[in-house]
């Protein structure tokens, strides 16, 4: 029996029961499940979808509250062709009933996220274990997009450097590599680029920005590195991002598609088309002008599972571009779109030539529930500027406890300005940028 077969069949399945999770369970599952024909696909949607809002409305307050203010008759919503009559849910209808109204009190919550996704606006959010099973699932199942095997290491880019007993032990098992994704000197990206030459290692996964950051310094130091494969997620693969990491290491890179509350949304095939995860989710596509149909459409998803807190047409904050193709090359026979538009964010660059790429500032603002929105703005090399909505509760000390974290974790050296200000308006594509480099050097990225 092979290193895969043990870890599938033996270790994992053993880890889960210590865990007391269905990782694997919802793995082999949803493995299979991509290659169903497609009207079995959407007859499992179906179901799971009427078994979701059934429960949203009977358990959850919220749900019954809105959909009572909103006439819905649940007897008339018989599947997802009948989802359009549903109104669609906020960031902002979260925030106000969470967590008393839109928590569902019959389902154990096992974890507390905190999520500030691509708005820049801090969201708490409830999950079971059941969901976080199914979520942890496709995160395997989107690497294997790449070509990667479980058992296969890699080098991972990632926020949690405190990995805890599980993480490590998930870590040591999966033979995972896991290095800072904010700690990105020109000294911690050789050492990075050492890991992965000492080990042999041959897939490289993490945030895309500090895929491409990876990439450009073992370009510079003539690396002489080539991967099987690269998978990135968290923020935008810009073209330049993707064409760099290509070359870099001579792979294709797998885009994948997700976000912090819990939501595996979509993998990039290798046909370039983004395959939606159906047993898990629901994706829709809105139009200002319905009757161009290749333009660009805002990004709703809900979640196939009620769970400790459900998601039903949920305004993700993202916008992109569905696909017309009813099948692809690649022979999955899950619905598909062509890509992401709209989830732009920059890189600061620091004094002392750290790279803070935007979940940096992220993983400082989620858990501050005294702001309500952020932005960080950079003009000049050594300083930045911070805006801020605050709500009740929001003071200097708070302030000063978020400037020490970004000096302490970023850079020291690096001045940072504070400004209160009422509201930080909209891009034109409807996106809230909440990290801008107006330097020459990240305007050509």
């Amino acid at each position: 029996m092979n290193k895969k077969s043990i870890l599938n069949n033996i270790v994992l399945p053993i880890g889960d029961r210590i865990s007391r999770q269905s990782v694997m369970k919802y793995y082999r599952l949803y493995s299979e499940m991509q290659w169903w024909p497609h009207l079995k696909l959407q007859e499992y949607q179906n179901n799971l979808f009427v078994k979701t809002i059934n429960e949203a409305y009977l358990q959850v307050p919220f749900y019954r509250d809105l959909y009572d203010k909103s006439n819905i008759d649940m007897r008339k919503i018989k599947s997802l062709s009948d989802i359009g009559r549903l109104p669609i849910l906020t960031k902002d209808m979260i925030r106000k009933n969470y967590p008393d109204k839109i928590v569902n009190k019959n389902r154990k919550s096992n974890i507390e996220l905190f999520t500030s996704g691509s708005t820049g606006k801090p969201l708490s959010v409830r999950l079971d274990m059941e969901t976080i099973s199914a979520a942890r699932a496709l995160m395997l199942l989107r690497a294997n997009f790449s070509g990667w095997e479980i058992g296969q290491p890699y080098l991972q880019t990632g926020m949690t450097l405190n990995r805890g007993w599980i993480r490590y032990a998930k870590d040591l098992l999966l033979g995972v590599h896991y290095v800072s994704a904010f700690d990105l000197t020109d000294d911690k990206i050789d050492l990075y680029l050492k890991i992965i030459k000492k080990h042999k290692l041959k897939y490289i996964m993490g945030y895309a920005s500090s895929l491409y950051l990876i990439a450009k310094r073992a370009i510079s130091n003539n690396s002489g590195i080539e991967l099987k494969g690269a998978v990135s997620w968290g923020d935008n693969l810009f073209a330049q991002y993707r064409k760099v990491i290509e070359n870099a290491f001579q792979c294709r890179v797998t885009d994948t598609y997700g976000c912090g509350e819990g939501i595996q949304i979509a993998a990039e095939c290798e046909y370039g088309n983004y395959h939606i995860f159906m047993p898990h989710v629901h994706v829709e596509f809105l139009y200002e002008n319905k009757n161009y149909t290749d333009e660009v459409g805002e990004i709703l998803v809900t979640r196939l599972n009620a769970g400790a807190m459900p998601f039903i047409r949920y305004r993700i904050g993202d916008i992109g571009k569905k696909s017309h193709d009813s099948i692809c090359k690649c022979g999955r026979s899950l619905n598909h779109f062509k890509s992401i538009e709209g989830r732009d964010s920059d890189i600061i660059v620091t004094p002392n030539g750290n790279n803070l790429i935007v979940h940096f500032f992220t993983g400082i603002f989620e858990y501050e529930k005294t702001v309500d929105t952020f932005q960080v703005v950079q003009n000049e090399i050594d300083s930045i500027d911070v805006k801020i909505v605050p709500m009740k509760g929001f003071t200097e000390s708070i302030w000063e406890k978020i400037r020490n974290e970004i000096h302490t974790k970023g850079d020291p050296s690096l001045e940072i300005n504070l400004e209160i200000v009422q509201s930080i308006p909209l891009e034109k594509s409807n996106k809230r940028r909440f990290v801008i480099s107006r330097l020459n050097n990240n305007e050509k990225i």
